[in-house]
């Protein structure tokens, strides 16, 4: 996955915390349920490639959102998130 391509999911994620005080549990089911419910691009899959490539990458992760948080509680949210999405159960298919 390109760097835009990652990058561009990480930046969803953070325009979608941008306003919570902080980054706890609860914004971690939150946003795990809208990556497996389809509110954000791409599927599970894809989330946690770009997820991986986030958290490898050496540079800052907060340069164009710029959310109140910091760096390493960033990180911390995103490898939380990561980890949710590996265990988060599958939606129920459609009938």
């Amino acid at each position: 996955m390109s760097t835009d391509r990652w990058k561009g999911r990480v930046n969803g994620i953070l325009y979608g915390v941008q306003f919570d005080q902080v980054l706890d549990d609860t914004v971690v089911a939150r946003v795990a349920g809208g990556v497996v419910d389809g509110l954000y691009p791409g599927n599970r899959a894809e989330m946690l490639e770009a997820l991986d490539q986030a958290l490898r990458y050496p540079g800052p992760l907060n340069d164009e959102i710029e959310t109140h948080h910091g760096e390493d509680h960033i990180r911390a949210f995103l490898h939380q998130l990561s980890a949710a999405l590996t265990t988060f159960p599958a939606p129920p298919p459609p009938r």
